[in-house]
């Protein structure tokens, strides 16, 4: 079987459907050798890649709503801030002092570094420190420093770091998985303008960093939740978006194990974009 790299995508609620990717990859047999995330993609990604199983994700999600640790959306204009306290902590508590070296799985994280325009990939340190850096969002999450730099949210300019991966292990099979896809099939209409114009304009952006890059994956997976709300954190989102992941991997279970090599002793290196409505 060929190495295997995983690229996870960032997109906030939507990104719930990495888990469900994880849990039909892993009930398969199939575990990355090496984790790239973005943002949630990132959360998810090294919360994984550290030694958390796909059940113990699951159930972090769906604790999450009912403790509040990402009610962020909806008291961001209530001034509650301190809210992105209650982020470090569940983090924290969950990462500890783990560090990229300690990690099972190798996981890098991809962050931007406010200070010189550029791309950032955390493959050394904490882990806590590089998912808090990937996950910045801007407006949202305040900006992180470590060290002498100060980052904010990868997919500021890498929102599927297909790139990184095929750097790193250049002849692996990638897999990659885009949860936002399509920026007009996520448009989103509320009752909040100002957070409404500020979700749809990082969306657009994010979704067009990943449109003007050549793809790098040998397989990349769109999974388009066009009734899932980025903001929407909530138990019912959860189980949703885990239950999409879950389907369209399967759907591509037998097109994975072939590029990976496990049927037939061959691998095609073709280049696909699956687009999942």
């Amino acid at each position: 079987m060929k190495k295997f790299a995983l690229v996870l995508g960032g997109g906030a609620a939507k990104g719930y459907a990495h888990i469900g990717v994880l849990k039909i990859l892993e009930k398969n047999g199939l575990k990355p050798d090496l984790i790239v995330g973005t943002s949630m993609g990132a959360l998810i990604g090294g919360l994984y890649a550290a030694g958390k199983t796909v059940e113990e994700l699951e159930n972090l999600a769906l604790k999450i709503n009912g403790i509040g640790y990402f009610s962020l959306f909806s008291t961001l204009f209530k001034g509650n801030l301190l809210n992105v306290n209650k982020v470090r902590k569940i983090l924290k508590s969950n990462l500890g002092e783990t560090t990229h070296e300690d990690c099972k799985i190798k996981f890098v994280s991809v962050s931007t570094e406010l200070n010189t325009g550029t791309e950032k990939h955390f493959d050394a340190g904490l882990v806590y420190d590089s998912v808090m850096a990937s996950i910045s969002i801007p407006g949202v999450f305040p900006s992180i420093t470590i060290g002498e730099n100060t980052y904010c949210d990868g997919g500021t300019l890498n929102n599927l770091p297909e790139d990184v991966a095929r750097e790193l292990m250049p002849d692996a099979f990638i897999l990659s998985v885009d949860v936002i896809g399509d920026y007009a099939k996520q448009y989103e209409k509320g009752h909040m303008k100002m957070m409404d114009t500020l979700l749809n304009a990082t969306t657009l952006m994010t979704s067009n960093v990943v449109k003007n890059k050549p793809q790098k994956a040998d397989l990349r997976l769109v999974i388009s939740q066009p009734t899932i709300s980025q903001a929407d954190f909530s138990n019912k989102t959860a189980k949703k978006s885990i239950r999409k992941g879950e389907l369209i991997i399967q759907k591509h279970l037998t097109e994975i194990l072939s590029l990976l090599g496990v049927k037939n002793g061959t691998v095609k290196r073709t280049k696909k974009k699956i687009q999942n409505n």
